[in-house]
């Protein structure tokens, strides 16, 4: 069952000392050394892009683009050789990272991406045609608010998501005052599970920490009660407002609907300082003819449209498009060139379709892969659902693959995460369920681990 897990292992094992080494023998030469085995909070990636700037003046300009709701500077970088000509006489390429708290790596991303091409300027002739001939315009983090939260306090692998203006989300005229907590203090929100005679939930037979669904007739043992919280509000509910409660890529200008058509919104596109910011360094960069954002679900090369309502492009447009896409997925395995609304779901005012429709530029989001996605792909369970593929007929065999994937993961979290991302069930006497346990996936769990 596990051969092909192994095999994988190895493989990654190979290529990561492939890489220690190759980074080994490259650091002679650097003129700032940026180590990429965690993740950069706010002060650090602020560090990090003044120490470049400062090895590189005449190459890298690095500006506050604004403030984020809690104050903190939302970084903008340009790229370009001035010797061979101002930024906004070269085609310009643009790179973002991290509009969604939680999906934290597109942030490590983009400042490998910014390093790299610095300190390989002179010495690889790709590196040097590129700043010699085009113009490249970064966002390393989009919500470095959330970003930091992830960082520091608990969170779950999903949240937060949104930015951190408080909103009311259960509508009590309230905002954010009940939101999840970290109950057994292992620094993360996992989930909590009750022991009844009659639940709708039972020990997967190979891994009892792992519940799966009872079928009809059977008798469960267990119910889920959602993330670690509590009553905070006195109202019955657990967990109904936590922090902030909308999604910056349904708040930009093109095709933007309502919060009654999409939930998270906003009032009105660019409401968000954050948002504001990015369409602000867009527009003022009308050379820019290229995007990139880097989100973190697994394994995805996205194009527009985001909705159907908003037509497909105009046929030279969708060549250049499905190249790129094609190419794609030769160069990263594992990872489908899909089309948004057609392969995922629907996006009303995304980045996507803003840049796309108002700058002209041809614009990709990039779903990066998580730590155990690609083993579910190379084993031929890789959540087909996540990826718009039709579910199975079979039903038995749609579970069947469902399971093997949890089991799929728990291995992964054993053999490779060493239990790190992953806190057993233990008892807790909950205020309002009463005994209780508490456990499951960590909030880097099911990103990519920074062990």
């Amino acid at each position: 069952m596990f051969n092909g897990i192994k095999k994988i292992l190895l493989m990654t094992g190979i290529l990561g000392l492939l890489l220690n080494f190759l980074a080994l023998s490259s650091w002679a030469g650097e003129k700032v050394h940026l180590t990429f085995d965690h993740y950069y909070d706010h002060a650090e990636l602020t560090r990090a892009l003044k120490a470049l700037q400062q090895a590189y003046p005449q190459m890298m300009k690095v500006i506050s683009l604004g403030k984020s709701y809690q104050g903190r500077d939302i970084w903008g970088v340009i790229l370009n050789n001035p010797k061979t000509g101002p930024a906004e006489h070269k085609p310009g390429y643009y790179i973002d990272g991290n509009i969604h708290g939680n999906e934290i790596q597109g942030t490590e991303v983009v400042l490998y991406t910014i390093w790299y091409l610095l300190k390989n300027y002179g010495q690889t002739e790709l590196a040097t045609r590129l700043l010699d001939e085009k113009a490249f315009y970064f966002i390393p983090t989009m919500n470095p608010d959330s970003r930091d939260w992830y960082i520091h306090k608990a969170a779950d692998p999903n949240s937060p998501r949104s930015g951190l203006i408080p909103y009311d989300n259960d509508r009590d005229g309230v905002a954010d005052e009940d939101g999840p907590e970290d109950l057994n203090g292992d620094g993360s929100i996992t989930l909590m599970r009750k022991r009844v005679p009659n639940g709708n939930m039972k020990p997967h037979p190979d891994d009892p920490r792992i519940l799966i669904p009872v079928r009809p007739g059977e008798k469960g043992e267990y119910i889920l009660l959602g993330l670690e919280g509590i009553d905070n509000d006195g109202d019955g509910l657990v967990n109904e407002d936590g922090p902030g409660g909308y999604d910056m890529n349904r708040n930009y200008g093109f095709n933007w609907q309502p919060d009654y058509v999409q939930r998270g919104a906003g009032p009105y596109p660019f409401c968000f300082p954050e948002t504001k910011a990015t369409r602000d360094f867009l527009l003022a960069h009308p050379n820019i003819m290229g995007a990139q954002n880097f989100h973190n679900s697994g394994g995805m090369i996205l194009r527009g449209p985001g909705a159907k309502n908003i037509g497909h492009p105009p046929l030279a447009d969708r060549r250049v498009y499905d190249e790129i896409g094609k190419k794609g997925e030769r160069i990263l395995p594992g990872y489908r060139y899909m089309i948004i609304y057609k392969d995922l779901y629907s996006v009303y005012g995304g980045s996507v379709d803003f840049i796309y429709n108002v700058l002209g530029a041809y614009t990709f989001s990039n779903e990066l892969d998580m730590d155990y996605s690609s083993i579910w792909r190379e084993m031929g369970r890789a959540g087909s659902s996540a990826r718009g593929e039709k579910s199975p007929e079979d039903e038995e065999l749609q579970r069947w693959q469902r399971y093997q994937q949890m089991l799929d993961e728990m291995f992964y979290h054993d053999r490779v995460l060493l239990g790190e991302q992953y806190t057993d069930w233990q008892p807790y006497k909950h205020p309002l369920y009463g005994d209780i346990e508490i456990g499951g996936v960590k909030k880097f769990g099911r990103r990519v681990s920074p062990l």
